[in-house]
């Protein structure tokens, strides 16, 4: 028999001996926890692979909407695409809607972490120059304008930290276009010695904190060779 209200309300929260999955159609079926959590989940083959997917739990999703939601997801597979490929993105698209910080973190863990040498440098950067001003605003929301209004005068006070916010926003606007979080990037034509006037200068850039520690290492060593030891 297929899932009802009554049969989902009688056994919310209702302590089980072990766990139960009782299956509704289209593949939609409600797994209970030995604590009575009942979570409505997907089942389906992908490139010949079975997996599942979990849409929600009762009763913050109802039965109705459980299943509308298995309906919508089996038409993107349909279409060739994963139900939770397609519910990732879709999550990640909220984040990034909701404020610039969730795009910044959704980019630094996947892109910055793993490719920027200095990437706490970089977060600190945002945290103190960008985020106090537009990091709650929605991602997609934020003009031109807006980001001028941060970096033309930081790039007179801090050229090389304007520099690095540019570079930085310019790489994490492409990486949210490119996964359809955002519709476009903004600043793609805005450079850091045309449009903010930032001269290349060796007093631009300050060491990090590796650099001065390589650098520090460098002189005890030389240090230690002209001592005899």
């Amino acid at each position: 028999m297929a899932l009802t209200e009554t049969w989902l309300k009688a056994n919310h929260k209702k302590q089980q001996s072990k766990k139960i999955i009782k299956s509704d159609r289209d593949g939609l079926s409600a797994r209970i926890s030995p604590k009575g959590k009942i979570t409505f989940m997907m089942r389906y083959y992908y490139n010949s692979i079975r997996k599942e997917l979990d849409v929600g739990t009762y009763p913050l999703i109802s039965l109705k909407e459980a299943r509308a939601e298995s309906v919508r997801l089996r038409r993107e597979l349909e279409k060739g695409y994963d139900p939770k490929v397609v519910r990732q993105l879709e999550r990640q698209a909220i984040i990034a809607d909701e404020s610039l910080i969730g795009l910044f973190e959704l980019w630094y863990d996947a892109y910055c972490i793993k490719n920027k040498k200095n990437p706490h440098e970089i977060k600190r950067s945002f945290e103190i120059h960008v985020f106090p001003k537009i990091g709650k605003l929605p991602a997609e929301k934020i003009t031109l304008h807006a980001w001028l209004d941060i970096l033309e005068p930081l790039a007179q006070k801090t050229p090389a930290i304007a520099e690095r916010v540019l570079v930085n926003t310019k790489q994490m606007l492409k990486w949210g276009v490119k996964r359809k979080l955002i519709p476009v990037n903004v600043l793609a034509d805005i450079y850091a010695k045309e449009d903010l006037q930032i001269q290349k200068r060796a007093t631009d850039r300050s060491l990090s904190d590796e650099e001065i520690k390589l650098l520090w290492l460098a002189v005890n060593n030389s240090r230690n060779i002209q001592d005899g030891t």
